[in-house]
């Protein structure tokens, strides 16, 4: 796993595991986040000091990629990016219609469009 798709996946479990952990092991997670948000730690390294596993995953191409013959490539209706456009996670409006948040950087993740 490349470090844009470790960083995208702490970002999505990153609710979830601030709520099943507590204690050293939380602290040291917020260490690395912290770290993350000022640029001077890996979400490699931060996923490997507190014990995230990280599924090694071979990615095609990506599937908004363009089509032989097509200028532009094909962005689905509400397809959102990082803010900080720092990782690979992408995501549509959740089931009530909300735009997904990256908890990481604390701010709503970004539509993405055509040119980028």
């Amino acid at each position: 796993m490349d470090e844009r798709s470790a960083l995208g996946e702490l970002c999505r479990l990153l609710p979830e595991i601030r709520d099943l952990w507590s204690g050293p092991r939380l602290e040291l997670l917020e260490q690395g986040v912290a770290g993350l948000r000022a640029r001077t730690a890996s979400a490699l390294d931060v996923c490997a000091q507190v014990g995230i596993p990280l599924q090694h995953t071979h990615r095609g191409p990506d599937a908004y990629s363009p089509l032989p013959g097509l200028e532009q490539p094909r962005i689905p209706v509400s397809s959102y990016e990082c803010p900080q456009r720092s990782c690979s996670r992408r995501e549509g409006r959740n089931a009530e219609g909300r735009v997904p948040a990256c908890v990481l950087f604390e701010a709503p993740l970004r539509l993405r469009t055509a040119d980028g």
